[in-house]
């Protein structure tokens, strides 16, 4: 099977740093994939490198087998890759709906010709009606981005995600900022939204990460380290004293949850 994602051997440095080295990683299609590690580790580096932010000094990124290493964000979002950020990416003096419109609209321009706009804008409407309730703003389908609570705004930046038509997720940290409560409710809203979907996500929430990941890599000061299954992750005896530790009856009640 080919994967999703494939980044082979990527390297990168900053002048005499080497912020990745070496780093190979593998997420498999419709899979729910978490990529954990300390602070420094190279996770938003290789993130970036993945969406095109940023050019890598060795290696290559596929995306089901195409090479993307080199190209910029908006021709890898065309190819179905999206990427949400630590903060919140919207326009907030728009309305929940349009938001939504604006990203559907986004996916759809490939197929729109002079002749045909109006259907496209159609379909794309519809488009954003159904990314709004699998999100769970239906409710709030008029209200002005920029007034939404903090839970609301990263649901609204999961659906622009959806949205654009992506098949490939790439999330930073999605439950940064939440409270316990409104952690669990994007969990479940993350699992349902992206079913038949690929994720790759960032999170420094463990709860967040066994409830949610079906394989997690660890990444520790540029190199991956391990891969595996929660489980696996967990007793794996290098990943314990270089970054996890003793994650407690907290990981205890997570890993249960996730069965």
């Amino acid at each position: 099977m080919i994967p999703a994602i494939a980044v082979r051997r990527l390297d990168k440095r900053f002048g005499a740093t080497r912020i990745l080295r070496g780093v190979d990683l593998m997420v498999e299609p419709h899979e729910r994939h978490a990529l954990i590690g300390p602070n420094g580790a190279g996770k938003s580096t290789l993130f970036n490198l993945i969406a095109g932010a940023a050019r890598p000094s060795a290696g290559r990124i596929e995306l089901y087998g195409a090479d993307i290493t080199r190209l910029a964000p908006a021709a890898i979002c065309r190819r179905g890759l999206a990427r949400s950020f630590q903060t919140t990416s919207f326009f907030a003096k728009l309305s929940v709906f349009d938001n939504l419109r604006c990203a559907a609209q986004i996916a759809n321009r490939d197929r729109m010709r002079w002749w045909q706009r109006y259907t496209a804008t159609r379909e794309g409407d519809e488009h954003a009606e159904q990314v709004l309730d699998a999100v769970g703003l239906g409710e709030r389908r008029d209200v002005i981005a920029g007034t939404l609570s903090y839970a609301d705004q990263r649901a609204l930046d999961l659906g622009l995600a959806l949205a654009s038509g992506a098949h490939t997720l790439l999330l930073d940290e999605p439950t940064a900022g939440m409270n316990r409560a409104e952690a669990a409710r994007a969990v479940e809203l993350i699992r349902a939204a992206t079913a038949g979907r690929t994720l790759l996500m960032v999170e420094h929430d463990m709860d967040v990460v066994f409830g949610l990941a079906d394989r997690i890599s660890v990444l520790v000061q540029g190199e991956v380290i391990a891969t595996g299954t929660p489980d696996a992750i967990r007793a794996d005896p290098a990943v314990r004293a270089a970054y996890l530790g003793d994650i407690g009856e907290a990981g205890d009640a997570a890993r249960g949850a996730a069965r």
